[in-house]
């Protein structure tokens, strides 16, 4: 799907041709409708009969493999499932150097795709490679990537998604047509979490960096109802690093973090502005 606030950028894709290049980076900031955005996108450009606005028709062949995550002209790479692995790459003098990069995308997995690539379509028609998020790319992943586009196979699509597109090498960006992802409007994002049934819409927004998927997804993890919890524990007049600590599950440090930034900006915020 598209959330509404894409549309103007599918539109605009759609003015340059659909895909304008063999590769195309969606890059923005998280929460926004960039993935289920490759994903529209992908399918339509599998799709056998699309819709004269670009979109995939939903009822061919194509369409239902893809539904189904069984198109045989389509490739999905994400993170390695094995994240803690060391991998081998090739180290700056030719010689070979091991490598251990959590949750990172790794050389195997590109190199994998090179049967793919260059083999014929099974349906006579486009290949989809779908990368996210591609700024998890380990370096010598990127490296590969980078040869197959530099030379692209006939009538394959790559779809690079990208939280932080600064990670990715400028060499990669320069071979794809970027669009940028911006923040919807805080009154179009308002609109769908209250459809949606999120409660409190406008502070779940606000927490979430005005991400209105992120912000769906905290509120439906009980975001708000820990983050009470967790600031009445720091407010407290007893407050104990080590009770704070024990509330925090280790793998919400990132977005604990970010909870204290956004406290003491609020701090500051109060005392320097009212």
């Amino acid at each position: 799907m598209i959330y509404k606030w894409n549309n103007d950028l599918w539109a605009t894709l759609q003015n340059r041709g659909g895909t304008p290049t063999a590769a195309v980076l969606l890059a923005g900031p998280q929460g926004v409708g960039k993935r289920a955005f490759a994903r529209a996108l992908a399918q339509a450009v599998l799709c056998a009969n699309p819709r004269a606005g670009g979109e995939a028709c939903g009822a061919c062949t194509s369409c239902r493999l893809f539904a189904d995550d069984s198109h045989p002209d389509f490739r999905l790479l994400e993170p390695a499932v094995d994240e803690g692995r060391a991998e081998v790459s090739e180290d700056s003098n030719g010689g070979t150097a091991s490598a251990t990069r959590e949750g990172s995308i790794l050389v195997g997995q590109v190199r994998a795709l090179t049967d793919f690539v260059f083999i014929a379509s099974q349906f006579a028609g486009a290949k989809v490679v779908l990368i996210q998020p591609a700024d998890r790319l380990h370096p010598s992943a990127a490296g590969a990537l980078l040869k197959t586009l530099e030379e692209p196979p006939a009538r394959t699509v790559f779809i690079l998604v990208a939280d932080h597109p600064q990670r990715l090498p400028p060499t990669i960006r320069s071979r794809c047509f970027r669009l940028d992802f911006p923040l919807p409007s805080r009154e179009a994002a308002l609109e769908w979490l209250v459809a949606e049934g999120v409660e409190q819409p406008e502070i779940a927004l606000a927490q979430a960096g005005f991400a209105p998927l992120t912000a769906v997804e905290r509120s439906r993890n009980n975001f708000p109802g820990r983050r009470r919890t967790f600031s009445e524990l720091l407010i407290s007049s007893d407050a104990d690093p080590a009770k704070l600590a024990a509330a925090v599950d280790p793998g919400e440090l990132p977005l604990v973090c970010q909870l204290l930034q956004r406290w003491c900006y609020d701090l500051l915020s109060l005392r320097l502005a009212a």
